[in-house]
């Protein structure tokens, strides 16, 4: 019943971001680690709210992840929204919203609903033009974890059978992060805490809720010159079909 969630079954394509032609239903994913913040003049990039939370972030990668995030989505704003295609990034802002426990940019009067993920230096990026319930998380795949240990004291016992079936630790590795971001993608796609999903089992969650879900992994070289691998998952309506776009280069 469960196999179909572990089929590596997303789209993640390698691309250039000025050959990027589609937008909508699209995920941008970028190693946010290879960001030179002194190549950005911040003030031209980001709104004066979001000069206020930069300056807040203390660390470098902080910094990093924060400005890729609202640049992509930015640019995802002028090519999905031909509209807006002038419009200045420092004219748009990107502001979370406490009610519907989304993060928006607004833009010209618009306000647009955004889904952002990130683990480790690499972060995903997506417009939810629709407003439909969709969400998407990305987890470093870390043999490094208790999962196990963090598996029996969170997940449901169905869920801990999965993972503890395999003797090999990457295997195990593997199937405690899927499940992993699926709960988080589920979360964000139902704006339900994680808190509230971290026991119950995450393929009935998907099953009552009428949503699909796709997954995948890719791997990113790091700074040591090191295969780093994430698992990405996708929670959306069946009627959608979303897509990953790895970029490989950054637009200043």
């Amino acid at each position: 019943m469960t196999e179909h969630y572990f089929k590596n079954a997303l789209s993640i394509t390698s691309t250039q971001l000025a050959n990027l032609s589609l937008a909508s239903n699209s995920i941008l994913l970028f190693n946010a680690k290879t960001l030179e913040l002194s190549d950005f003049n911040l003030p031209d990039c980001l709104s004066p709210f979001e000069l206020t939370i930069i300056n807040r972030r203390k660390s470098q990668p902080a910094k990093q992840e924060y400005l890729a995030t609202r640049l992509l989505l930015k640019h995802l704003i002028k090519v999905a929204q031909p509209q807006h295609k002038h419009v200045a990034l420092n004219k748009m802002s990107t502001e979370f919203d406490e009610a519907s426990s989304k993060l928006q940019i607004h833009v010209s009067g618009d306000v647009i609903n955004t889904c952002i993920s990130h683990s480790h230096g690499l972060v995903g990026v997506a417009l939810n033009l629709d407003k439909s319930e969709f969400g998407f998380d990305i987890e470093k795949v870390s043999l490094k974890r208790p999962f196990e240990k963090l598996a029996k004291h969170f997940y449901h016992n169905d869920e801990i059978t999965l993972i503890t079936e395999p003797t090999n630790t990457q295997a195990q590795a593997d199937t405690f992060f899927r499940i992993w971001t699926l709960k988080e993608s589920l979360a964000k796609a139902t704006s339900r805490p994680i808190a509230k999903l971290l026991s119950p089992n995450v393929f009935d969650e998907l099953h009552s809720a009428k949503l699909s879900a796709c997954s995948n992994r890719v791997t990113v070289v790091d700074s040591s010159d090191s295969n780093v691998c994430f698992d990405v998952s996708v929670v959306h309506k069946k009627s959608t079909d979303w897509r990953c776009f790895l970029l490989n280069d950054f637009i200043n």
